[in-house]
């Protein structure tokens, strides 16, 4: 299927390691010239390294940022603007934040997380979405995490802060649809990434075995794969997806269990 998204242009957040890397690649795949994020040097490198490696017809370019510093989210945007009058596509994405139930987290972190996890999103949006509007075309993409639909334990931070998301994203959907921008979020579950082995981590007992263990919890009885959840995300940023907004689209397992 061609998803008519050649030679637009994608900044991905958070993009050399993970699901943001799959998202990264599934977009150069379909001819998008793509600016990938990281605030490691060496991560961010190797990530360049390898998709050019893979010779896309997209262009490939990196800039080091941490989204949770608002300088770095304006110096950002200004890398953006220079590499294209357009930004036609933008993914929304950060690592999760620190895991912990109420009687663990004080204010401090909480602050972090809503720095982290949502006020940098909604900074970012807010300056590209201006551009968008003028072309008349757009696509916003939110990972965001199947604990705002479903709060799961321990993760209270990430419960507060990705559902917050969900909302302002909707909220924003309706304004924004008639400019054919359209805003939707991605709600992963356990897929195989450094924030699953981190929450694994923090159980009792061998690493491989509790991964196993989350993987045979799942109706599909096994992990997700980063290069499962890529596809989905460049789909929603195509022109094939231009009656799709507002939505939160689950990506995990049949983790999830409620009906809608």
């Amino acid at each position: 299927m061609d998803l008519k998204i050649k030679g637009k242009f994608a900044l991905v957040c958070a993009s050399s390691k993970g699901l943001g890397f799959s998202v990264a690649e599934s977009l150069l795949e379909e001819g998008c010239n793509v600016l990938i994020t990281s605030r490691n040097d060496q991560n961010l490198e190797d990530a360049k390294v390898k998709l050019l490696s893979k010779k896309y017809s997209g262009a490939v370019e990196s800039f080091k940022c941490d989204l949770s510093k608002k300088d770095d989210v304006i110096k950002l945007f200004k890398k953006a603007s220079s590499l294209s009058d357009n930004i036609d596509i933008l993914v929304n994405n950060c690592g999760g934040p620190t895991p912990g139930n109420f009687d663990e987290i004080d204010m401090n972190d909480l602050e972090i997380a809503l720095n982290n996890n949502l006020k940098n999103t909604i900074f970012l949006t807010k300056m590209i979405i201006p551009i968008m509007k003028e072309n008349n075309w757009g696509r916003i993409v939110n990972i965001t995490s199947s604990s705002a639909k479903q709060p799961i334990d321990n993760l209270i931070l990430s419960n507060i802060t990705r559902s917050g998301i969900i909302s302002f994203a909707k909220t924003i959907s309706n304004e924004y649809a008639r400019f054919n921008i359209m805003i939707n979020n991605i709600m992963p579950g356990r897929i195989i990434t450094d924030r699953i082995r981190e929450i694994a981590n923090n159980k009792n007992g061998d690493l491989e075995e509790i991964l196993d263990s989350m993987g045979r919890d799942l109706p599909i009885m096994r992990l997700g794969k980063p290069e499962e959840f890529g596809p989905i995300v460049a789909f929603l940023c195509s022109e094939k997806a231009s009656y799709i907004t507002g939505n939160s689209i689950q990506v995990d397992g049949g983790l999830i269990k409620s009906l809608f």
